[in-house]
């Protein structure tokens, strides 16, 4: 019986302290690298601005505004607001894509949203490593920052385009121009001697 008691309590005593190792190896692999709040390191790529077309027929469209000031600071933050800020990004292209009008629904403007919801995803999914690395997040924010540009390109490219009444306008020229091409004799003027 004694001999069942003390291998009974030698067992116990080995499981408890193999369970005590184990409790202090998780712990060691939960702790998070703390990212330097007061690192000047931050984006070297300059964010566009719109054209003041563009920038007039957006201004209600609250989304992008908001989207648009995130990136602002996006720009000028370091590695540590750079992953602060990543899910406020990830969830400000999310609503931007969802709440995008009509007349912006084509398909460069759809395109260029997709790869900046890509790149905010990217950045999302590298800030929420247990080991951060400050270069992988200026990188990333590059990226994003980058496919903002794009987005920003498109918009004006867009507000740029030919209003219908110029374009009708035009083609009633080139009309004109090729009946004139097409028919010489009539435009023919006989000077008198």
């Amino acid at each position: 019986m004694r001999s069942l008691l003390s291998t009974l309590c030698i067992l116990t005593i080995f499981c408890t302290g193999c369970k005590k190792e184990n409790t202090n190896t998780i712990q060691e692999e939960k702790e998070i690298i703390q990212l330097d709040s007061l690192s000047k390191e931050k984006a070297t790529i300059d964010v566009l601005k719109l054209s003041p077309e563009a920038s007039k027929n957006l201004e209600s469209f609250e989304d992008f505004q908001n989207l648009k000031n995130l990136v602002v600071s996006m720009k000028e933050s370091n590695p540590f607001y750079v992953r602060k800020y990543a899910d406020s990004m990830n969830l400000m292209v999310q609503n931007f894509k969802e709440n995008i009008s009509e007349d912006l629904k084509v398909n460069t403007i759809i395109s260029r949203i997709a790869v900046l919801a890509t790149e905010s995803g990217l950045l999302l999914q590298l800030s929420e490593n247990k080991k951060q690395d400050s270069q992988k997040l200026i990188n990333a924010n590059i990226r994003l920052i980058t496919a903002y540009n794009s987005l920003i390109i498109q918009l004006n490219e867009l507000s740029l385009a030919i209003p219908e009444n110029i374009e009708k306008e035009l083609l009633r020229e080139r009309d004109i121009l090729r009946d004139s091409i097409e028919n010489p004799e009539e435009d023919i003027i006989e000077i008198e001697e």
